[in-house]
């Protein structure tokens, strides 16, 4: 560097003569901006040259590259050859610290590459930049890196985690059984037909951010809907047809999943691509980033099917709502739901009946107008009625309050004027004379949106109650099978400990508990030492639970 260099002279070993540093220095850019020539050997192989130019895309920096490399690569190539040397130019926001502050390490805001890399992961970081704004700038940090950990890598991951748990129990293998199909099963293969479209589009426009949410929006299908729909035909302990349509769907999903996400995750599609298909199939490709991009099979494609289902999720949705307003956990089971709209929309609905019904836990499911799970009561005006009428106002409310509210209201709601006779006359009510006066029939919490409403029946039963706290007790027993390291195919004992209403669950619902968490028995008794133990408070009583791995004792 100056001035010390400047005291350097080198001998040429040809002449003679001295050199020393030519005093013009020029801007960097100037080198940097005929990399569209110099690497392709424009001078000496031309043919090489207009083979490969112009590049297909440059992406940088928009604030610090858009007044040095993207312009000196446009003014090199225009002076040369009077042609753009890229055919898009795509310039994103600045990378600042979580803080909004550029990285400085005096700020102690900086994220060293190295550092990232080996706590939030490559893949991660790489999804955090494709899904971000890229007109804005992004805030890079470990609490983004977890959120998107959490919000998308951790369900795409439990769903893999899902399949290969199950497919390895039950030692299944592709194309080994004839496939037929359920209804969720079309679906996601539909949908999936419709991703492959979306994303492939996207990514031809450079449109990377709106990949990444048609890519998050079908994980979360997949494994909020289909999965969670479906985890009881995977549970099941003989291999069906319907278990093998399960898991040749799931198969098929992740293995083209693997490869949509193949530029966004390469590490993690390689990992599911390599487990699904290469471990399987020796013959196939080495790794997913040497397979061709997917086609859509448009065949596959049913659009009524997709947009009922949408409405059977939105339903779903619902009714979950209400059980939520109502203050009732999901896995306390109820007596019914209804569902309220207009004749199209619930011909539409039933066809997932069975579906609706387990995901909102009831029992029974009806359909109806609002009628169903709607009360209608008349709320007369007195400041319309009482000039009109006077001191009659009071004989009017008396025999409104005697009437068929239901009906009354229904007549006056539809703005059709309603004739009474009060004390020997005659007068006519109208539409605008009254409040019509909505709320749930008795025992009914309901959810409305878009025309459709939704209610459950929070009366709960003994029985009801019962089954509750049964599911209640499985899922502390499975919560302790993992906490104790077990398998998730390992048999067990369970020895518990119990008070009158929960030793009465046992006896009640033994069977179901002990089919849930692959219990072998199920012992009123305390729990032995050297048993994985744990106490639980549940409905005001004191459950202890002791496991021992069945195979072990």
């Amino acid at each position: 560097h100056k001035p010390w260099v400047d005291a350097i002279r080198i001998r040429c070993l040809k002449c003679g003569a001295f050199m020393s540093r030519i005093p013009d220095v020029g801007n960097p850019w100037l080198d940097a901006g005929i990399v569209a020539y110099s690497t392709l050997n424009y001078r000496h192989d031309k043919d090489l040259w207009t083979q490969w130019f112009p590049a297909d895309l440059i992406c940088e920096s928009l604030p610090g590259q858009f007044r040095n490399w993207f312009y000196s690569m446009l003014a090199m190539s225009t002076i040369l050859e009077n042609r753009t040397p890229f055919m898009k130019c795509f310039g994103h926001g600045t990378v600042l610290a979580e803080d909004g502050r550029e990285m400085h390490k005096s700020w102690g805001n900086a994220i060293w590459f190295d550092d990232a890399v080996e706590t939030m992961g490559a893949d991660v970081m790489r999804w955090m930049y494709c899904s971000s704004k890229h007109e804005e700038d992004l805030l890079f940090g470990y609490k983004k890196a977890e959120e998107v950990k959490r919000s998308f890598l951790l369900p795409l991951w439990n769903v893999y985690s899902f399949f290969i748990t199950y497919a390895n129990i039950d030692c299944w293998k592709p194309g080994t059984q004839p496939v037929d199909l359920t209804i969720l099963d079309r679906w996601l293969i539909a949908k999936l037909q419709v991703l492959i479209e979306q994303v492939t589009e996207c990514l031809e426009n450079y449109d990377v951010k709106s990949a990444t949410v048609y890519l998050e929006r079908f994980v979360e299908g997949l494994s909020t809907w289909y999965v969670r729909r479906s985890r009881r035909r995977f549970w099941k302990s003989e291999v069906s047809m319907d278990k093998n349509a399960g898991y040749t769907t799931l198969h098929q999903c992740l293995i083209t999943l693997a490869t949509l996400l193949a530029p966004f995750l390469p590490f993690l599609s390689e990992e599911i691509y390599r487990n699904l298909v290469y471990s399987v199939k020796p013959e196939a490709h080495q790794s997913v980033h040497l397979n061709g991009w997917p086609a859509p099979d448009k065949g596959l494609v049913d659009l009524k099917l997709l947009a009922d289902m949408d409405l059977a999720i939105k339903v779903s949705s619902l009714g979950r709502a209400a059980r939520n307003k109502a203050g009732i956990k999901l896995r306390q089971p109820l007596a019914k739901a209804v569902i309220a709209s207009k004749a199209e929309t619930l011909d539409r609905l039933k066809q997932f009946s069975e579906l609706i019904r387990d995901e909102l836990n009831v029992k029974e499911l009806g359909f109806g107008n609002s009628e169903t799970i709607l009360t209608y009561s008349v709320k007369l005006l007195p400041e319309v009625l009482g000039p009109k009428y006077g001191v009659l106002l009071q004989k009017i409310r008396d025999v409104v309050a005697g009437s068929d509210q239901h009906s009354l209201a229904l007549r006056l709601r539809g703005g059709e004027d309603v004739r009474l006779e009060v004390s020997g006359r005659v007068i006519t009510l109208l539409a605008d004379e009254v409040e019509v006066e909505i709320s749930p029939k008795a025992g009914y919490v309901i959810v409305e949106e878009e025309g459709i409403l939704v209610g459950v029946n929070t009366m709960i039963s003994e029985e009801l109650q019962m089954e509750g706290l049964a599911r209640d007790i499985v899922r502390r027993i499975q919560d302790q099978r993992k906490e104790a390291g077990y398998n998730i195919a390992d048999t067990i004992q369970v020895f518990y400990e119990a008070g009158v209403k929960l030793s009465k669950v046992f006896t009640s619902w033994g069977t179901y508990i002990a089919a849930e968490t692959l219990a072998a028995s199920l012992e009123n008794v305390e729990p032995p030492i050297g048993s994985h133990i744990a106490t639980y408070k549940l409905d005001g009583e004191t459950l202890k639970v002791g496991l021992i791995r069945y195979n072990l004792r």
